[in-house]
């Protein structure tokens, strides 16, 4: 993502759109139900001459108003190019991403270059990791190279994850989860008051402040303003908020990388249901990596560490930089253009992609 070969890919479709927008853009597409296989009518209509505009269907076939194999393979080969799963049929999700003017999406593009080339500046080593906040994924680079991709989950647009530069300096296997007092306030004492065996299942002790004695959360009258000084420790192991692996990367927005035990909810395409941090879903594939150049430390040996119950931390002997990015938008060699919903709503004031996301399936434990 972040090379020269994606900027000219940008200046193309930069070109390509600002010749869209020349010639009128394209109509919304009405209605809201989903548009399937099959269908024919005004709105499969406006589906073609939609995809026609952006170049996602090839103009020389024939405008029949019928939903085929044809109309079916170019809506799956869009839907790859927004991030969401190649279904072929125009849902909700794909219908919103339809309908934003090309007007905006040039736009879009034009803020994304400015940021590619920002960080591309400031890129000084042939080692590090990427992570594209809205488009849910990790880039583990080498050389110029991509030596590791990974989906990720990112925090959910109440509690987003920062754009930041960083240095991934230790591996912690087996961490401890210290709750954050704001989460602590905002969801696991409201958990508590409901039910005091929450704390059992999930393995979360009680502490008098860190590094203090433990409390019998029993012994605490939860509704009264004292159960807000309390402070929370979750134990090791595969059920932890964190998972197994916690990456140390010390920052002033006190974000971090980390496992998680909700594996399931890295089948979403999109992916906003954190608390802020990163949870990565090849971790330690990402720690191995980061591990073997300078300590021998693959991933085999972390798991078998891992599984011996080893709490350790590994440190780098020389940090690897981190960077999370904001880019919504850009262009690969083969000539496809790549758009994300603008989830934090930064790429401009106003736009209703971010508002109309799925957002429901809201994370429903107390996790980082």
């Amino acid at each position: 993502l972040l090379s020269a070969s994606t900027l000219r890919a940008l200046d193309r479709a930069i070109q390509i759109y600002q010749d869209i927008a020349r010639q009128g853009g394209w109509a919304i597409i009405p209605g809201r139900g989903t548009i399937r296989p099959g269908d024919s009518g005004r709105r499969v209509e406006a589906l073609q001459r939609r995809l026609l505009a952006s170049r996602d269907l090839a103009s020389g076939r024939s405008r029949r108003a019928s939903y085929d194999a044809a109309l079916e393979q170019a809506v799956a080969a869009y839907q790859r190019r927004i991030g969401i799963t190649p279904s072929g049929a125009v849902n909700h999700r794909t219908l919103t991403m339809l309908n934003v003017p090309a007007a905006q999406r040039l736009r879009q593009l034009q803020i994304n270059r400015a940021r590619i080339a920002g960080l591309l500046d400031e890129l000084r080593t042939n080692r590090y990791v990427l992570v594209n906040i809205p488009a849910y994924e990790l880039q583990a680079v080498e050389g110029g190279r991509i030596a590791l991709f990974s989906r990720v989950i990112v925090g959910k647009p109440a509690t987003p994850t920062p754009e930041i530069k960083a240095a991934i300096k230790a591996i912690n296997l087996l961490p401890y989860w210290h709750v954050p007092q704001s989460i602590a306030k905002r969801a696991l004492i409201p958990q508590i008051k409901q039910d005091i065996h929450y704390l059992d299942r999930e393995r979360i002790r009680v502490f008098s402040s860190w590094g203090g004695e433990e409390i019998d959360p029993r012994s605490v009258n939860w509704w009264s303003p004292q159960g807000e000084r309390y402070v929370f420790r979750q134990d090791p192991g595969a059920f932890n908020a964190l998972g197994v692996v916690r990456l140390d990367m010390p920052n002033r927005e006190i974000v971090y990388m980390h496992d998680t035990p909700l594996k399931g909810l890295f089948r979403y395409a999109l992916r906003p249901y954190s608390a802020g941090c990163v949870r990565v879903q090849d971790v330690l594939e990402l720690a191995g990596w980061l591990a073997r150049p300078a300590t021998g430390t693959g991933r085999n040996r972390l798991v078998e560490m891992i599984n011996a119950g080893q709490r350790e931390t590994i440190a780098l002997p020389e940090p690897v930089p981190v960077i999370f990015a904001y880019v919504s938008a850009w262009g690969t060699s083969d000539g496809t253009v790549h758009f994300r919903a603008d989830i934090y709503d930064k790429d401009q004031e106003g736009t209703d992609v971010a508002q109309s996301a799925p957002w429901d399936k809201a994370d429903v434990r107390v996790t980082p």
